[in-house]
C-alpha cells in the first residue's frame, strides 16, 4: 500500500484522537516487524501520525510488564492484536485499518476483545472510498441476544478534519446504556441497615435497605436483570458483620477473577483493597464512626448533692432573695411581739420556712396579708422540695452523661470495636498521647451476635462501642421496644472517623462503571441518595424524668413567684391605704384623747389629798388603753 492522500487522512484522524483524549498520556503502538514495502511506508506513516510521548514497538516485544492501564494503537489488519487482549480493562484501545475491511471483519476483531477481557473502551478507524474515516464501536448487547455483539455502531466520521457529531468516542454510555434486559452478576455486601440480604424459601435472595434500593434502581434505569449470589458461602449471619474483612475480601477476588459483573452493597474508601484491580463507584454518602456508651455512665454525684439539687441555680438565687426580702420586711415591724433583733427576725421567718408552727400572731391588716401570702409561698416551696428530695433519695442519681472522648479514656468502661472499625482505626490514627491511650485499650470484640454486644451495653453497662453509628442503631431497635425507649444507648455528639462509602464496586475498568456513576451522579445531586439512607439526626438521648428526678428549675416555679409578688403588692397598698385612713379617721379621736387627758389632770389637781392614790391607780390603768387607740394599727 502506497502513501496517498487516503492514508493521509486516516493517520491525521488517528493524530486528533490521540491529541484530543490522551494528549498526556504514552500511547503504545504495534505493528508487525515484517512485511512488504506498501505495509512498511504504512508503519511509518502510522507511527509518525501520533505527536504526544509514544513508544513504538513490535508485538514480539510486548511483554507483561506492560499489561497495565494504558493507550494502545495497533495496525489491525494483520490479525496479530491476540497478543493485547490480556491487557486490564482500564486500557484503550485504537484500531486501524488502512484498507477497505467488511463489517464481519470489523465486528470479529471487536468480539475477540469483549471476549477475552470485556474491553470496552475500543474504537477502529476505517478508510472508506469518499476519502472520510468512519470511527467505529460494538455494543455487547443487542438484538442478536446478550454478550452477542451486532453489527459495529458508527460512533462519527471525520471528514475535512473534523468529526461532524462531536460524539465522545469513548463513553460507554452508548454502549450499555439499554443493557435489553440481559442477566448481570452481582454480588451483595451485606451491612445492615444499608444493605440487609436474606434468603427466600425459594432460594432467592431477598434486599432491603439503601443498598438495594439503589440495585433496584440502577437495574431499571440501565435495563439489566440483576442474579444475586452471596459471598459468604456457609457463614452464618449473625456472624457476618465480624468476619466483613474476609466478606470483602471474596467480594474483590470474586470481581478480579469475573466471577461477577458487579458488587453493591456498602463499600468504604478506608477499607478498599489495593492489591487488586477493583474501583469503587463515586462517593454517594459519607460513615460516621463514633462512641455508643450506656445512659448515664459516668462518675456519680456526691450524696450530699441530693439536698442541692433538687433546684437549679436560678431557683434557689430567687428563693434567697425572697428570703431576705421577708426578713427586711418583718424585721420593719419591729414591734410584732418579741420581733425586736435581727437574729430573731431571721429565726422567725425560718420558723415560717419550713412550716412550723406560729406563736406570734400579726395584728395590722397589711402585715396579715403579707402574712398569708408568704405562708402560701412556703407551703408550695416545700412541697415541691420534698417531693423532688423523695425522687432523689428513691431513684439513686445516675453518673454524669459523657460529652467528649478523653471522659471514655478516664473511665472504667471496656473500650470495644469491630475488626472492621479496628482496620480504619490502625490506618488513619495519629501520633498523639490520646492517640496512643485510645489504640492501648482498644479491644477487639469476639465473633458473636451483635445484638448480645448491644445487650451488654444497655444491661450490663460495662463497655464503651465504637463502630459506625447507623450500624449501632439498627442493632439496638429491639432493646429500644424491650424497654419501651426511642434509644436506648447513648450516642456521643459528632463523628470521631468520617469515611467515605458508595454503594457500587467493579473490577477496574469495567464496562459498567461509567454508566452505574452517571446514575450515581444524578440520585446524589436530586438529593434522593440523602433521602434513602437512614439518619440518625441529631444526637438523641432519653428524656431526663426518664432515668432520675427531674430538676426544679425556675419556670417550674414561676407562678409561685408571681403570685407571691403580686401579694406583696396588694399588702404594700394596704398598708399605704392604712397610714391614709389612720390619719384622717382617728383625727377627731386624737383631739378627744388629748381632750381628755387635759381634763383628767385637771380633776386629779383639785381632789383631796385623801383620794390622790386612788386616782394614780385608775390613770395607771388607763396607760397602756389610751396608747393602743392612739396608734392602733401602726407604730
Amino acid at each position: 500500500m502506497h502513501q496517498n492522500s487516503s492514508t493521509n487522512k486516516l493517520f491525521d484522524c488517528l493524530s486528533n484522537i490521540t491529541r484530543t483524549y490522551f494528549d498526556r498520556r504514552t500511547i503504545y503502538m504495534y505493528f508487525n516487524k515484517s512485511g512488504t514495502a506498501d505495509y512498511t511506508a504504512a508503519v511509518d506513516s502510522f507511527t509518525k501520525a501520533v505527536q504526544t510521548p509514544k513508544v513504538i514497538m513490535p508485538y514480539s516485544s510486548f511483554n507483561v510488564v506492560q499489561q497495565a492501564k494504558g493507550v494502545f494503537a495497533f495496525l489491525a489488519e494483520d490479525d496479530l492484536y491476540m497478543e493485547l487482549l490480556n491487557i486490564t480493562q482500564q486500557s484503550h484501545f485504537v484500531a486501524v485499518w488502512t484498507r477497505q475491511l467488511s463489517m464481519n471483519g470489523i465486528r470479529r476483531v471487536f468480539r475477540d476483545f469483549w471476549g477475552h477481557g470485556k474491553h470496552i473502551n475500543i474504537i477502529g478507524l476505517l478508510m472508506m472510498d469518499d476519502g472520510t474515516v468512519n470511527v467505529y464501536t460494538y455494543r455487547p448487547f443487542s438484538n442478536y441476544g446478550c454478550s452477542k455483539l451486532g453489527r459495529p455502531f458508527l460512533l462519527d466520521y471525520w471528514k475535512n478534519d473534523t468529526f461532524r457529531w462531536g460524539v465522545d468516542l469513548f463513553s460507554s454510555k452508548l454502549k450499555t446504556g439499554n443493557m435489553l434486559g440481559c442477566p448481570i452478576k452481582c454480588v451483595g455486601n451485606e451491612q445492615p441497615p444499608d444493605i440487609v440480604l436474606r434468603r427466600e424459601a425459594d432460594q432467592q435472595w431477598s434486599m432491603s435497605g439503601l443498598g438495594g434500593k439503589m440495585l433496584e434502581f440502577v437495574a431499571k434505569y440501565m435495563n439489566f436483570t440483576p442474579v444475586i449470589t452471596s459471598p459468604k458461602g456457609d457463614m452464618d449471619e449473625m456472624y457476618s458483620w465480624y468476619y466483613s474483612a474476609d466478606v470483602l475480601n471474596n467480594i474483590t477476588v470474586m470481581l478480579y477473577n469475573d466471577e461477577v459483573d458487579l458488587a453493591f452493597g456498602w463499600y468504604s474508601y478506608a477499607t478498599l483493597n489495593h492489591d487488586y484491580t477493583t474501583e469503587l463507584a463515586k462517593s454517594t454518602s459519607v460513615d460516621c464512626l463514633g462512641w455508643a456508651v450506656p445512659y448515664r455512665a459516668g462518675p456519680r454525684p456526691q450524696p450530699w448533692t441530693n439536698y442541692v439539687y433538687e433546684f437549679d441555680k436560678f431557683g434557689w438565687m430567687f428563693i434567697g432573695s425572697i428570703f431576705v426580702v421577708v426578713v427586711g420586711v418583718f424585721y420593719f415591724f419591729r414591734k410584732l411581739g418579741k420581733l425586736h433583733q435581727v437574729n430573731s427576725v431571721v429565726f422567725f421567718v425560718y420558723h415560717t420556712a419550713i412550716d412550723q408552727p406560729l406563736r406570734v400572731q400579726p395584728v395590722w391588716c397589711s402585715l396579715r396579708t403579707f402574712m398569708i401570702h408568704w405562708l402560701w409561698y412556703c407551703m408550695v416551696i416545700n412541697v415541691a422540695y420534698k417531693a423532688s428530695l423523695g425522687s432523689f433519695m428513691t431513684v439513686p442519681a445516675h453518673g454524669i452523661e459523657f460529652t467528649r472522648m478523653d471522659q471514655i479514656l478516664d473511665s472504667k468502661l471496656v473500650m470495644v470495636t469491630s475488626p472492621r472499625s479496628l482496620q480504619i482505626m490502625n490506618a488513619t490514627t495519629g501520633t498523639s498521647r490520646i492517640s496512643r491511650t485510645f489504640m492501648k485499650r482498644l479491644q477487639q470484640l469476639p465473633p458473636t451476635n451483635f445484638q448480645h454486644v448491644i445487650d451488654r451495653l444497655v444491661v450490663k453497662r460495662d463497655i464503651a462501642l465504637f463502630e459506625i453509628k447507623r450500624f449501632m442503631y439498627y442493632y439496638s431497635i429491639p432493646q429500644a421496644r424491650r424497654i419501651k425507649v426511642k434509644i436506648p444507648i447513648r450516642f456521643l455528639p459528632g463523628c470521631l472517623l468520617r469515611t467515605h462509602t458508595t454503594q457500587f464496586m467493579f473490577n477496574g475498568g469495567s464496562y459498567l462503571t461509567e454508566s452505574v456513576n452517571a446514575v450515581l451522579s444524578m440520585l446524589f445531586e436530586t438529593g434522593i441518595i440523602d433521602h434513602w439512607i437512614t439518619h440518625l439526626g441529631s444526637n438523641k438521648v432519653l428524656p431526663m424524668e426518664k432515668i432520675r428526678g427531674r430538676k426544679l428549675k425556675l419556670v417550674r416555679i414561676k407562678e409561685a413567684f408571681l403570685f407571691l409578688f403580686f401579694s406583696y403588692a396588694v399588702a404594700f397598698l394596704v398598708f399605704v391605704g392604712e397610714i391614709c385612713w389612720s390619719k384622717r379617721l382617728h383625727r377627731p379621736l386624737l383631739l378627744n384623747v388629748c381632750n381628755t387627758r387635759i381634763a383628767s389632770s385637771t380633776d386629779i389637781s383639785s381632789p383631796d389629798v385623801g383620794n390622790a392614790g386612788h386616782y394614780k391607780k385608775v390613770l395607771s390603768r388607763r396607760r397602756p388603753s389610751s396608747r393602743v387607740e392612739l396608734l392602733p394599727f401602726v407604730h
